[in-house]
């Protein structure tokens, strides 16, 4: 099913080509690190990526008070340690923006997403939708709200989840290509988690162990609250070429215990 649902995502994406309106093409690559790959409550796993991307942005034209857009990516990743993580994925995301105020912008749009991991087990559809809103404090100055829920269907149920997530972000343009933010994060759903072989599991329902290969170690699903703080820069070297890097805290609290990890990336892209 999920290979079926990639079909059908990827034939959409190819129609963007034919899109005449305000659009533009990005290609890239980034390299990143995560303190806890495997999500574990102890013995955790920390590794680090490369990854290419394409994406494809049609943005309002400015012409009306409210316009439609979409977006398209293709991705894949090779993990350098725990190679089962390896993955590709391909995403769509229409939407309408609307701008009822000059310093107010409000943006909604559904979005879709199939992943192919070389661990089978984690390969999944999701789809969901999102509400964004902007504001825009001074020239330089602006401030952003969002809400985002996801449905993910994988192909073993214990990687499948349902997530609500809220964020508020602030960012200062320093000049004509080059900004940072920082935001922080809080999201309410299911997620696995691994475990060590003789840990005991709390009473409740859907704590059920499931060994994977890929993490050797048992993978249980449970509810979490998450907690991210992050922060991100980027710059334009000139009109086609373009770097970024960004930082997230997590903390994750749930029956089983709680941990927290480190993230990161660096990046750079290509506009066309």
């Amino acid at each position: 099913m999920v290979s079926r649902n990639i079909e059908v995502l990827l034939s959409g994406f190819l129609l963007l080509l034919s899109v005449p309106a305000i659009a533009g093409w990005e290609v890239g690559a980034k390299a990143g690190f995560d303190t806890n790959v495997n999500r574990a409550v102890d013995g955790e796993k920390s590794d680090s990526y490369l990854a290419g991307y394409a994406s494809f942005l049609r943005e309002p034209d400015g012409e009306s008070r409210c316009d439609w857009t979409v977006s398209a990516s293709v991705e894949s990743a090779a993990f350098l340690d725990v190679t089962d993580l390896t993955y590709g994925a391909i995403a769509g995301e229409p939407g309408i923006v609307c701008f009822p105020r000059w310093w107010l912008t409000v943006a909604a749009s559904p979005f879709i997403k199939g992943t192919v991991v070389k661990d089978t087990d984690q390969s999944a559809f999701s789809f969901g939708g999102k509400v964004r809103l902007r504001e825009r404090i001074r020239s330089n100055l602006y401030l952003g709200q969002y809400y985002v829920y996801t449905d993910s269907r994988a192909e073993e149920e214990t990687y499948s989840f349902t997530e609500h997530a809220a964020g508020v972000y602030f960012g200062v343009l320093w000049r004509k290509g080059m900004f940072s933010e920082v935001g922080y994060e809080f999201s309410h759903g299911d997620s696995f988690r691994t475990v060590s072989t003789t840990a005991s599991l709390p009473a409740g329902s859907g704590k059920k162990r499931r060994f994977s290969s890929a993490f050797g170690a048992d993978v249980v699903r449970e509810t979490v609250d998450r907690h991210a703080i992050s922060f991100s820069a980027g710059i334009d070297w000139t009109p086609y070429f373009t770097s970024q890097a960004g930082y997230t805290y997590t903390a994750n609290e749930g029956d089983l215990g709680s941990f927290s990890s480190h993230s990161g990336y660096v990046g750079t892209g290509y506009r066309f």
